[in-house]
């Protein structure tokens, strides 16, 4: 079996910090089994899954010579739940989804599929994962006031997105293996 992979737009420094502030706001009403570390922040635009290195050469071919959307300004926030409000399975940052950022969702998938991976059934949902796997604790957004920092809202520049491999046993989890540079004038 070889190792796991996927593709997602990192969070920039700026906006980990004040994510992974949100988290220890969260740590204080919540326990869940899995706390994302504040450097494998992200939004996945494809989950692979295992991943040999022929189909994955494919990939990172058709990525970089692809002619994706210019580097574009994204709309994140607020925090929100999947799942129970009660017992969510996992608590998130929301993520707009602006057509840049659809139109480089859709060509990922549609480069995945020419490689041989299944077309996503879910419709997309973007967002950031802060948590998941909920053991316990009351989720503060249903709190009659809820802290206005779960409400904020925030904007990312993107200029690029990754291919990652999984390392599950380590601390970050995600290596960039492979990264597309957005530039200006549609040139890769």
């Amino acid at each position: 079996m070889g190792n796991h992979y996927f593709i997602g737009i990192p969070i920039s420094e700026d906006k980990r910090d004040e994510f992974a502030d949100l988290q220890k706001l969260l740590k204080h009403d919540m326990s869940y089994k899995n706390w994302t570390h504040p450097d494998d922040f992200h939004i996945t635009l494809k989950f692979l899954g295992a991943c040999e290195s022929t189909p994955l050469e494919k990939i990172e071919q058709q990525l970089m010579g692809y002619s994706w959307p210019e580097p574009f300004e994204l709309s994140l926030g607020p925090a929100d739940t999947f799942g129970k409000r009660e017992r969510p399975r996992v608590f998130h940052i929301s993520v707009e989804a602006s057509s840049s950022l659809m139109m480089i969702q859709e060509g990922v998938e549609q480069i995945c599929e020419q490689a041989g991976f299944a077309k996503e059934k879910r419709a997309y949902s973007p967002h950031v994962t802060l948590a998941k796997k909920w053991v316990d604790g009351q989720c503060p957004l249903m709190d009659e006031e809820v802290d206005p920092l779960f409400m904020s809202n925030y904007l990312m520049d993107v200029d690029r997105f990754c291919l990652y491999r999984i390392h599950p046993q380590q601390t970050p989890k995600y290596e960039a293996v492979c990264e597309v540079r957005l530039q200006r004038g549609g040139e890769v």
